[in-house]
Formats: C-alpha cells, structure tokens, sequence
C-alpha cells in the first residue's frame, strides 16, 4: 500500500511534464495555422499555482542570479506590464504566446486593438479569465449582451453629479488628512504612500457607496490600532480592515473562495482571515442595503450615496416588470512647478471647502498628471477579449483567420509605449502630452484609437477624476515630493532609483508598484507668490 502511494506520488510530476508537453505542442501547431509570430511560455499565465507563487520564484530567481532571460521577462504576474512595447519591440506588434494550458494573442498596433474593441460580437468579453472579480458574484466587469445591460443601466444610473459633489469633498478633506500625517505624523523617510494611498481610496469609497465619513489613518496609525482591541462599535473596521484584505487576497479567493477559505481546517489563519473578510463586508453592504430600503419605503432618505442609488435604480427596474433588475449580490460586487501654477491658480483659498465642485474640471494640468501616469503603468494592463466564432483580424497590411474560443489581448501596456504612436519618448513621463496644442507647444492631441485608459462606456470614469484631481490639487498647492537618497547616493541617482522603482509593476487584482517601500520619500514646502 506504501508503496503504491509513494509510486503515484513520484509519477504525478512526469505526468504532468508529458501532457504539458503533449498540449503545448498542439497549441504550438494551432499558432503555426494562423500566421502570427510565436512567443513561448512553458507555464500557462492563468495557472492559479503559478499565479499564486510564480512570481516569487522569478524574483527569487533574479536575486540569485539563476534567472534565464526569457524566464526573467516573461514569466511574472504581471509581465506583460513590466515589458511593455519592449515584447512586441521583439516578436512584433501582433503576436501569438503558446503556452500548455491555450494560447493568447497579444495587440499593440492601435488600428488593430481599435478593429478588436469595436467588434463585441466578434470579439466578446474573455468572462473566464475575469472571474477573479466574482467575489460575490457577477459584475458590469465580468457580464456581457443581455445580461451586462442589465448591469450597466442600473449601475450607469448612480454615478449622478451629485454623487461626484460629494466625492470632490471628500476627497478634499482626505488627501488633506492624508498630507497632514505625511508631513507630522509619519515615520521618516515616508515609506507608506502605496498603503496610505489605499487608506484614502476606500475612505472616499466609504463617503461615496455609504456616507460613512470616516477619518484618515496612516498606516503607523492603523497598526497600532490593529495591536489594540477592536472597538465593535466602531464600524469602520468591517469596512475598511476587511475591504482592505480582500483586495490583498483576490486571487486565493477566486482559486479556493470566501467560504471555503473561512472553513477548511487545512487553511492558513492569514487566509481564513480573509475569508473571514469576505463574508464581513457583504454582510455589512447588505445592513446599508436594507437600511436604505426601509428608509425609502417610508420616503425619509435624502441620502446621494452610491449604495442609495443603486437601490433606487433596481427598485424603479423591479417596478417596471422588466427582467433588468440587480440583486442584492449584483449592488455589493458592483511636471511640479507647472502643475502647481495651476493648482494656486483655481484654488486660491486656503480653505479647501470653499473650494467648488466644479473646480475639477478647471485642473486641467492635474487631469494630464493622472492621464501620463496612466498610460505609463495602466492598472488593467489589457483587455481580455474572446473570440465567438471563426472570425478575420487585420493586422498592417495582412489578414488573419482567428479560430473560435481564441484569447485576444488588447495589450494597454504596449499600446501606450509603443514607440510609432508615442515615440522615441513614449518611456519619458511627461504630462504636457496630454495638453492641448492651442495650450502648450510641442504637443499634439491624443487618437482615441491610441489611448485607452478609460473605456468609453466607464461608468466610474468621472468618478475617478474628480478623486484624483482633488487629492492631486491638496497635495501639490504648497508641497512637492522628493526622493531621500540612499547613503552615499546623489540626488540624481536617487531620482533615477525611483523612476526605476515606480517602473517596476507587478500584478495582484490590478498591476500595482512592487514593494513601493523600497522608495523613501519627502514632502518639502514650496514658498513663493501665486
């Protein structure tokens, strides 16, 4: 009996080995049909395992210097961000990765990706490969034709400029209380921006889905907090603490999920708490549900958060008799100098509330600091597109026959540095990009076919603009940030090491800096008239 267990055991990797073989293989011969050019990869991207460990072995592999080449580029969560247009620089701007478990066509030329994102009914939703976002079920994100209708009008429905009002505020008052622990509270150098960037986005979220205005806390602050007691009467904490690892753990949530993360014996007590958290925030999501339920029913809310809304809207569906309405599953899933003119220009009054709303969209220069960032290191990396049907993709001046069932990156990352829209510059962060020419000289408007951070039936996007562009206007009225150089380290350098650094991406739910604490930083106020 040992010995049988022990023979199975030793033949598991082999047969592994041999039909990664086999499948590759075939998947290789499939490639070869089509015509494109071939990248290899021996492990499959969406291998939940290597998805989980693989990036640790590539850096482990790096530190060590045992890493191949091809296994130091390729083989990160996350690698295709890293890379950027330097991929198709190499295998060309419309390529075929080959991998065990399928195969995956990657787009940078923007006539090609622009074809793709105009075609849904050739090009469908990869559903499969974005179901890591099914925490509680399915999204806008992971839905398509009816259903996604479904989803999108009712969502569409609550991002009012009302709610945009209160996410200005809000925004103000947190970067605010953000700036002012940066600058008396924090440890020295600043190595919590990452964290405490986090911190800020989910008290704005926590104003706009609930009206819950709760006060910022840096990261010292909230282990200290975490090493005390937890005040029950403080919701807070269900919030922000269990929101906060959920989004740390999506991936072993969409491998083993909440539940069976809270209850396996086997589970490490780091991941049951995630799964603790899982189930913590939808049952705080459904008490704001039903609360805003009753309240509307008796025809006392007043309430303009995003939650209300989506109550109203898939109540007033529920009332049409329509099939469009939501569940209760579906709410809850659902350069320095040059900036600063700007800033001091519209925001004159050092009280930020007497800032108005409709200052957002007077920071222009604030806007294109959001926008270079974005298309340095997009947060998304690509778009996941499934072919239906046999259908043709044009590429340059030939034409391909893609099968049925086909993944089709549209590759964000590579689109936005690819040297023959951007140029020699397309790595060179500069804001001015994205400035009009009538503006500032020596810039040219942006294609839309080029740029693709927002999509263009994002829900959110306003949103997201209003809450960068207030906390960008509060951090960079009086203040700028600078780099603290290492011992023995120029200023220079130090400023290199942080490009470097900020460059450096790897994925968790979205591409994100990797190990941004590497980085110590410095706010330094900046006198001078307005």
């Amino acid at each position: 009996m040992l010995a049988t267990i022990v023979i199975s055991l030793a033949a598991l990797p082999a047969t592994l080995i041999i039909w990664s073989l086999i499948t590759l293989n075939t998947n290789l011969n499939k490639a070869r049909a089509i015509g494109l050019p071939i990248l290899v990869r021996y492990v499959t991207p969406t291998n939940p395992l290597w998805m989980v460990f693989g990036s640790n072995l590539v850096r482990l592999a790096r530190r060590f210097g045992l890493a191949t080449e091809h296994f130091d580029r390729f083989y990160l969560f996350g690698w295709d961000a890293n890379e950027r247009y330097r991929v198709h620089a190499d295998f060309g701007d419309t390529f075929t990765l080959v991998s065990p478990g399928g195969n995956w066509i990657y787009i940078s030329d923007p006539k090609t990706a622009w074809d793709v994102l105009r075609r849904p009914r050739d090009f469908g939703h990869n559903v499969e490969q974005i179901a890591v976002l099914n925490v509680y079920g399915k999204n806008l994100s992971t839905t398509e034709g009816h259903e996604w209708q479904k989803h999108r009008k009712v969502t569409a429905a609550t991002f009012t400029e009302r709610n945009n009002e209160l996410v200005w505020q809000a925004s103000l008052t947190q970067g605010n209380g953000m700036l002012d622990y940066w600058l008396h509270r924090a440890p020295r150098p600043i190595r919590s921006v990452a964290d405490d960037c986090k911190t800020l986005t989910l008290n704005v979220l926590a104003a706009a889905l609930f009206t819950k205005p709760y006060p910022f806390e840096g990261q010292e602050e909230m282990k200290k907090r975490h090493a005390r007691s937890v005040d029950q009467s403080d919701d807070s904490h269900q919030y922000r603490d269990s929101f906060s690892k959920i989004l740390r753990g999506i991936i072993p949530i969409a491998i083993f999920g909440g539940e069976a993360l809270r209850n396996s014996s086997w589970i490490p007590t780091s991941m049951k708490e995630v799964g603790e958290a899982v189930e913590s925030f939808r049952s705080y999501v459904l008490n704001m549900i039903e609360e805003e339920r009753d309240n509307i029913q008796k025809n006392v809310s007043a309430r303009k958060d995003l939650v209300s809304c989506l109550v109203r809207a898939s109540m007033a569906q529920q009332n049409d008799g329509r099939d469009m309405t939501i569940t209760e599953q579906d709410i809850i899933s659902n350069t320095f100098s040059w900036l600063r003119e700007e800033i001091r220009h519209y925001c004159e009054d050092d009280d930020y509330n007497k800032w108005s709303y409709a200052t957002w969209t007077k920071l222009k220069r604030c806007q294109a600091v959001v926008m270079e960032t974005l298309r340095l290191c997009h947060p998304l990396g690509s778009s996941s597109k499934l072919t239906k049907d046999a259908c043709t993709l044009t590429v340059g001046a030939n034409t391909y026959t893609i099968p049925p069932h086909y993944n089709v990156q549209v590759n964000f990352c590579a689109l936005h540095t690819n040297t023959t829209v951007w140029g020699n510059t397309a790595m060179a962060w500069d804001p001015k990009r994205f400035i009009d020419i009538g503006e500032v000289k020596g810039t040219h408007e942006i294609e839309a076919e080029q740029f693709h951070v927002f999509a263009d039936v994002c829900p959110g996007k306003r949103f997201s603009q209003v809450e960068l562009s207030a906390v960008l206007a509060i951090l960079f009225r009086n203040q700028q940030l600078e780099p603290v150089p290492e011992t023995g380290e120029s200023a220079t350098e130090s400023r290199q090491r942080a490009q470097r650094i900020s460059l450096d991406i790897q994925m968790t739910l979205l591409n994100e800096m990797y190990q941004p604490e590497r980085l110590g930083l410095k706010w330094v106020k900046v006198d001078g008239d307005r």
